[in-house]
């Protein structure tokens, strides 16, 4: 897996999935997403809905005013 992909010309049900998939294969994942708080609850419930072994781990101020990065990672196994 790289590094950094840029997903912002996908549609979203297609970030959904790479952010999913990569988080369940044991990634923690980093997302950007501006500010708005429908779409950061859009993401959470969409990724953790359709990925169960995924976790929601944080959301931070992003890098750039006006943004927010989400971490992803896979649950952890007991």
């Amino acid at each position: 897996m790289k590094g950094y992909a840029d997903l912002a010309d996908l549609p979203e049900d297609d970030r959904i999935k790479i952010i999913g998939e990569a988080a369940q294969a044991g990634n923690v994942i980093g997302v950007a997403l501006d500010d708005e708080a429908d779409k950061i609850a859009r993401y959470i419930r969409k990724i953790t809905d359709r990925f169960p072994d995924v976790r929601h781990i944080s959301t931070d101020p992003g890098l750039v005013p006006d943004t927010v990065t989400l971490r992803f990672g896979p649950l952890a196994k007991h």
